[in-house]
């Protein structure tokens, strides 16, 4: 129980995620189900690698990543989806030969140290801060304004008042340290939901997975690159390889126990063995994958072994033949706000140590809490952090303290916000 529960709510959470990217890539012409399919199955590996691994953390194609993708490059460019996914294939098999070579020879055993202290100890804080943005997103109690960034939501809405709920009760039960609030939260959003009629169960909820007919090894090179430029084919690939690894890394510097973190080569051989899925997963039909943030859901109510993860594909493979169950549930989005909100709670307990440095440990620190949120990109991120890390310990007469790697990776993150990123949207 102490890791099934944990299990079932990430496997929920991420399931309802996890309709986003079929609900995309059908703008661009692809099969929904075949997409639907293709990703579920390879969040399931991706949650039984990482519990082989004993890491509390599940992997699952990048929504962020395929949003970008599809309103830029597919619809706004006119490139075909299989070109997409030709591309995300090509620049994880060459991510996952770099990778191999490099730890092979042995100079990426400690990958977590390579990155400044502060970036380290802030992605935690800061992935938890990003998690509260989306539940008060998900919940309707934060919105977009006309005159400014945000406005508060409206109490009359459904939505608002029932997510509200559910957060009160998650945080009572949390004052008197009960380890299942989260799981109380929302178990009182979806009963309140339920009963007032808001959230209605499908008559037909179960469905047979098909579709990988349609959308595997469906890549084809060069259909639609005519409308780029050839000098964007570059860009776009340096995005995606920075996007990968640092997605990757970023993630699992995040969402990884303090100790296992601190293991020689697991980081590395993890972020190598996501590269490795994501090849995977372009073959399918589907995009690369990335550590869930959603995660954290299960590790609030008490996750910390690869147990977890195992549970998490376990419920994941149900749910695989239940969706236009978790279609109604995403319909009514107040459902998993408490778990949203709880999980970025939990990860910001432990924020302190990312600003208790000097101006360029605080300053990039800041960045991190900043963009994530509001990007909802940790690539981009650790981006920023790193330029302004670097660029004010040089200017404070510090720079024994950058290592060649940290300048270099500075200079490649430029050329990714003003040659890569930017050329191409």
């Amino acid at each position: 129980m102490r890791e099934m529960l944990p299990g079932f709510l990430t496997a929920v959470s991420l399931a309802v995620s996890l309709l986003l990217l079929p609900t995309l890539f059908v703008q661009a012409g692809a099969d929904f189900m075949g997409v639907y399919t293709a990703s579920m199955f390879m969040a399931i590996a991706g949650c039984l690698i990482f519990g082989r691994l004993g890491l509390p953390v599940a992997a699952a194609p990048s929504a962020a990543l395929s949003a970008w993708l599809v309103s830029v490059i597919i619809l706004a460019h006119g490139v075909s989806w299989q070109m997409v996914l030709f591309m995300g294939a090509a620049v994880s098999l060459v991510l996952t030969l770099l990778l191999g070579i490099l730890i092979k020879s042995g100079r990426l055993k400690r990958l977590g140290s390579l990155f400044p202290a502060c970036i380290a100890d802030g992605l935690r804080g800061a992935l938890g801060l990003m998690l509260v943005f989306q539940g008060f997103y998900q919940g309707h109690l934060l919105l977009g304004s006309p005159t400014g960034l945000l406005q508060l939501g409206n109490l009359s809405d459904p939505v608002a008042y029932l997510s509200l709920a559910g957060i009160i009760a998650m945080l009572a039960l949390m004052a008197v340290k009960n380890r299942y609030a989260v799981l109380g939260g929302v178990f009182v959003t979806a009963l309140l939901a339920f009963i007032g009629g808001f959230w209605v169960l499908p008559d037909a909820p179960f469905f047979l997975p098909e579709g990988l007919d349609k959308t595997g090894l469906q890549l084809i090179f060069m259909n639609g690159w005519d409308n780029i430029r050839a000098c964007d084919y570059v860009n776009l690939t340096l995005f995606l390889l920075l996007y990968l690894c640092f997605t990757s890394w970023g993630g699992l510097s995040a969402l990884m126990p303090q100790e296992k973190r601190q293991e020689e080569g697991r980081m590395a051989k993890s972020v190598l063995t996501l590269s490795g899925l994501s090849f995977v997963s372009c073959l399918l039909g589907s995009m690369p994958l990335a550590p869930a943030p959603e995660s954290a859901v299960g590790q609030s109510l008490g996750g910390r072994s690869g147990r977890m993860a195992y549970f998490t594909a376990a419920f994941l493979l149900l749910l695989l033949f239940a969706e236009p169950t978790l279609r109604s549930m995403a319909s009514f989005t107040a459902i998993l706000a408490p778990a949203l909100f709880g999980a970025g709670l939990v990860l910001l307990q432990d924020f302190a140590r990312a600003f208790a440095g000097g101006l360029p440990e605080k300053t990039a620190a800041g960045l991190l809490f900043l963009l994530l949120p509001l990007t909802q990109n940790i690539a981009a991120g650790i981006g920023a952090a790193c330029i302004a890390y670097v660029s004010l310990k040089i200017l404070a007469g510090e720079s024994r303290e950058v290592s060649v790697f940290q300048r270099l990776l500075a200079v490649l993150f430029i050329l990714y916000f003003f040659f890569g990123f930017w050329s191409i949207v």
